[in-house]
């Protein structure tokens, strides 16, 4: 396993080489418009050589590469649109933050100037209550004076003419006194008309301070609320950029993916192109090797039939042998019948001569005898010629059966080693196929690959399209906030320039006062004491309709606040629904990823499992091959063995048949009771014939038990030759370095899986943290809200107090001076001393 994997790195390092010289880092336009030519070119090409399918695949992953580069450029100039969009949006921003603290300073100032609008109020006021004392003692002294004249007019006649004169004195300086206070009045109901016209235009003036302290309320209120709002969308904005830091690092991530794919669909291309190539080599190395086997098998049933016209014309020969046999049998009996006849022959002539002396007469016959026997002499040695011209042939025709044995060996060989050479095709055709299935498995996961990124093209379109949608949302919410600071300053312009018509109004009364202060002054000791009653009761009314116009401006702001916190709690309702349903699909998208975590871990056992099994069949292939090594050493020596043993059992077999037929045809069996008892040695002959027999057939018998074990050899020998041809190669170490290459692939899968669910669980947590931010502000606002609840509480209950003393001190201190002071609502807090009115003012005694 060492050595395997060894061979996968080596062959993992070319690799990595290929791709570094195939593609470069940066593609660039150049090297785009040079793929497409050269793709183009490969096109022509292959529509030349007549693969148009392959063509079709080509220009159609052309035309797909050519899109997703489109689409990449495309991206890239939204991503610098937006990033112009967000810096430009930020400048905005900053815009409308100066605007922003501008209108705070210009708040400030106008809110020191109404401050000194009303301090100058109260001097006024002060002025007015001194006129009003001077009028009320000028009162008294007329009452005293017409109490004086009633009295004087009671007293009787009797007084002199010292007492009429005076009288007429002092009628004098009635009259001169009602004319004076007739003037007075006059003059009263004059000044009494101006003050009211001038008490009119204070309380009109009055009137307009508090509208204007109410715009200033509420324009505070919407700058308070504006700043919130420019604070809640600088955070969007921060969350904004941070997410497009995020969706720019993923855009980066993506295109390196989308550079590594296209990386790998080049190579993938190159090599099915390289596969291609050496499947149409192949093809043809195919195309070569059927026609060889048809030629081999043509060759084949060329010497099969001259197989089985030698083994006819063997068996014709053997045929003929038989025959031949038969007659030389045919001959030897003959023969012996011819020595049987000579040796009697012999016999009769040892009696003729015996008796020769005795019968002259038969000296004819014994000429005729003796002639007879010449001929049967001379016939003897013809068949003795014609015997031994059988063995001859005898010998040629065994010579001639070797020879054929050895050519229909040599056949056989020749059959085996054709049939070795087919098998050994067969091999290669089914490697080619599987090399073949192989390619078209790659092909398929090459699509698939492909089918894949274009799924993981789209779900980032998507992505950017919500993106850009968000942004858009921004940068409307970005432009209402602008259109809302617009508005905000045209109205501070506005109110700007109505607090300085209110302060030449202002300056105009005042004025007017000062040219009427010395009529009031002449006048004040008669208004004294009809204007300390009014001054009393208009105080109580300005005081009580200061507390109601508070309250009510309170009330008012409050409301506002309320409207405001519920518009507040129903955006962040609308943002935790938005965030709930991004966590909803993130969950969903992490039990997606680990879902196929699973399955890709669940793969990688199987794999591992494969490995061990492959491992275990390496080492029983292993121990199989070093048994048949042992076993293939004595092939040739079994060979030459089978090879003796074939002669033996063809001899054998003919000796067999021989004795078949002798024994289905038994010559003279009557005549061996007889042979027995005459000729013992040619009976011991026979027996021992018949033994030679019985030995043939066992022998036959053997060898028939040995042309078994030779086929149980034979089979055995096939099945080490398929063992062997079974056995580990080049091919399996081929396979191994593949799923060695295939596991590298699944781990770094399984690698950028788990980065991608460590950036998700980064966002979860991320936005876990805003959802907290979010509810905490909410907490706050609640907090807030239930402490402007308590404060309203607070200041109805010290209104109540305050209406239930307020105749008590009026009649207890007439004398005493009321200062009403704006103040903020920080001073309001930090000051214990102050009694609150309502809508920030603050009363001192």
């Amino acid at each position: 396993m060492d050595q395997i994997e060894e061979s996968g790195e080596d062959s993992q390092a070319p690799e990595s080489t290929f791709e570094d010289d195939l593609v470069p880092k940066e593609i660039t336009d150049e090297f785009f418009e040079e793929l497409c030519s050269k793709a183009n070119l490969t096109v022509k090409d292959l529509q030349g050589n007549g693969q148009y399918g392959l063509a079709e695949d080509f220009q159609k992953l052309l035309i797909t590469g050519q899109n997703l580069r489109q689409q990449l450029i495309e991206e890239q100039d939204r991503i610098a649109k937006m990033q112009d969009e967000v810096s430009a949006a930020s400048g905005r921003v900053a815009q409308a933050m100066q605007l922003s603290q501008r209108d705070q300073d210009t708040i400030q100032t106008l809110k020191s100037e109404i401050q000194d609008a009303w301090k100058r109020a109260d001097a006024a006021q002060t002025r007015e209550q001194n006129v009003q004392e001077a009028m009320n003692q000028m009162r008294e002294k007329l009452e005293k004076l017409h109490g004086e004249s009633d009295r004087y007019g009671d007293r009787d006649d009797d007084v002199g003419s010292t007492m009429n004169k005076h009288k007429e004195g002092i009628l004098r300086e009635r009259d001169r006194l009602y004319v004076e206070v007739e003037e007075l009045n006059r003059r009263l109901h004059t000044q009494r008309l101006k003050t009211d016209e001038l008490e009119q235009k204070c309380s009109e003036s009055e009137t307009k301070v508090k509208e204007l302290y109410k715009v200033l309320d509420e324009t505070s209120n919407e700058a308070f609320r504006d700043k919130r709002q420019l604070e809640s969308l600088q955070n969007q904005h921060a969350e904004v950029v941070y997410e497009l830091a995020s969706k720019t690092e993923e855009a980066k991530h993506f295109k390196t993916m989308a550079e590594a794919n296209h990386k790998t669909t080049v190579q993938q291309s190159m090599q099915m192109a390289a596969i291609r190539t050496n499947l149409e080599r192949i093809m043809t190395h195919n195309n070569l090797t059927q026609v060889k086997l048809a030629k081999a098998q043509a060759d084949s049933d060329n010497m099969v039939q001259l197989k089985e016209k030698v083994t006819n014309e063997l068996n014709t020969k053997v045929n003929i042998l038989k025959l031949k046999e038969d007659e030389n049998n045919k001959f030897r009996l003959e023969n012996a019948k011819l020595l049987k006849t000579r040796e009697l022959l012999q016999k009769r002539i040892q009696t003729v001569e015996a008796t020769k002396e005795i019968i002259s007469d038969q000296t004819e016959q014994m000429t005729l005898l003796d002639k007879h026997q010449k001929t049967l002499e001379n016939e003897i040695k013809a068949h003795q010629a014609s015997a031994q011209k059988l063995q001859t042939l005898m010998l040629k025709v065994e010579k001639d059966r070797d020879r054929n044995a050895e050519e229909v060996q040599n056949l056989s060989d020749r059959v085996e080693q054709l049939n070795e050479d087919l098998l050994y095709k067969q091999n290669q055709i089914g490697e080619l196929r599987e090399k073949l299935k192989e390619s078209e498995a790659k092909l398929f996961q090459c699509q698939n690959m492909l089918e894949i990124t274009r799924g993981e093209r789209n779900i980032f379109e998507r992505d950017l399209m919500t993106c850009s949608k968000e942004s858009e949302g921004l940068k409307e919410r970005l432009k209402n906030a602008i259109r809302t600071v617009d508005q905000l300053k045209e109205e501070t312009a506005n109110k700007v320039a109505e607090l300085f018509k209110a302060n030449k109004t202002i300056d105009k009364v005042e004025k007017e006062k000062q040219t009427l202060k010395s009529d009031i002054q002449s006048i004040s000791i008669a208004l004294q004491h009809s204007k300390s009653e009014l001054s009393e009761k208009t105080n109580e009314n300005v005081r009580l309709n200061k507390t109601l116009s508070d309250d009510a401006t309170n009330m008012n702001r409050l409301k506002k606040q309320l409207e405001g916190a519920i518009n507040e709690k129903d955006l962040v309702k609308v943002q935790l629904t938005q965030r709930v349903e991004e966590i909803n699909n993130l969950t969903e998208k992490l039990n997606m990823l680990n879902m196929a975590l699973d399955r890709g871990e669940n793969q990688y056992r199987d794999r591992l499992d494969d490995i061990r099994l492959l491992k275990i069949e390496i080492s029983n292939l292993r121990s199989q091959r070093n048994l048949l090594t042992r076993g293939l050493a004595n092939t040739a020596d079994m060979r030459q063995e089978v090879l003796q043993l074939n002669r033996v059992l063809n001899q054998e077999r003919v000796k067999a048949r021989a004795l078949e037929d002798e024994m289905l045809t038994p010559m003279n069996v009557h005549r061996w009771r007889k042979l027995s008892g005459k000729d013992p040695e040619k009976m011991d002959l026979i027996v021992k014939v018949q033994t030679l027999q019985r030995r043939v057939l066992y022998q036959s018998v053997t060898v028939s038990e040995q042309e078994k074990t030779l086929q149980q050899s034979e089979k055995m020998y096939d099945a080490l030759k398929e063992v062997v041809e079974k056995l580990p190669s080049h091919k399996v170490k081929e396979r191994l370095s593949a799923t060695q290459r295939a596991l590298t692939a699944r781990t770094k899968k399984l690698k950028a899986l788990a980065a991608e669910i460590r950036i998700k669980e980064l966002d979860c947590k991320s936005k876990d943290c805003t959802l907290e931010q979010l509810k905490q502000a909410l907490l706050d606002t609640k907090k807030e809200l239930v402490k402007e609840k308590r404060e309203k509480i607070k200041l109805v209950e010290n209104i109540r107090g305050h209406r239930s003393e307020g105749p008590m001190l009026a009649r207890a201190n007439s004398s005493s001076d009321i200062i009403v002071i704006r103040t903020t609502s920080q001073s309001a807090h930090h000051s214990a001393s102050y009694r609150t009115l309502g809508s920030g003012f603050k009363a001192i005694c």
